[in-house]
């Protein structure tokens, strides 16, 4: 019994310590330099870098055919320029929101970085949350990546994200 338990709690903090270091450090990703320095510096350029690439589109469309045959899939072009509009429009809402709670964009601090995983059971691909905490000016908000995929080992942004005054 004894020797039971002393297994079962070694195995236990093997899986704790496992979990804890094999987590990824979202800090130091390019996804998470490329949105803070992106607004740090107002760059839609440094925005659209977020987004996915042509051949990572590519690789994606046969696993969405799989898992919905039925869905009609836009061309890759119409794809990549779909994101475009989409993300400038959201780079200047977010830009407008932060000016509007006094952000000073070139003064902004990034405090802290999570992640919660959200995988999407249609498509193997690791996804989840990113979650960036920002100060500036006295004031504290949150830059939200909903639905980050990690394509082909890259980070990358597929919806919207979201600004937070906290």
């Amino acid at each position: 019994m004894k020797r039971t338990l002393y297994f079962s709690l070694l195995m236990i903090s093997l899986l704790v310590t496992y979990t804890s270091v094999a987590q990824e450090d979202f800090r130091n990703t390019e996804l998470v330099n490329t949105v803070f320095n992106a607004l740090k510096f107002q760059s839609e350029k440094e925005f659209l870098k977020i987004l996915p690439t042509r051949n990572e589109v590519e690789y994606l469309i046969p696993m969405v055919k799989n898992a919905q045959p039925n869905e009609n899939i836009p061309s890759v072009d119409t794809i990549i320029s779909n994101f475009e509009i989409k993300a400038i429009e959201n780079f200047k809402d977010i830009s407008k929101r932060g000016n509007s709670f006094g952000v000073l964009w070139k003064d902004i601090i990034l405090e802290k970085v999570s992640y919660k995983s959200n995988p999407d059971h249609n498509v193997p691909i690791e996804r989840g949350s990113i979650t960036m905490e920002c100060s500036s000016n006295d004031k504290k908000f949150l830059i939200v990546l909903k639905k980050s995929y990690k394509i082909q080992d890259t980070w990358r942004v597929m919806d919207p994200i979201k600004f937070t005054l906290l």
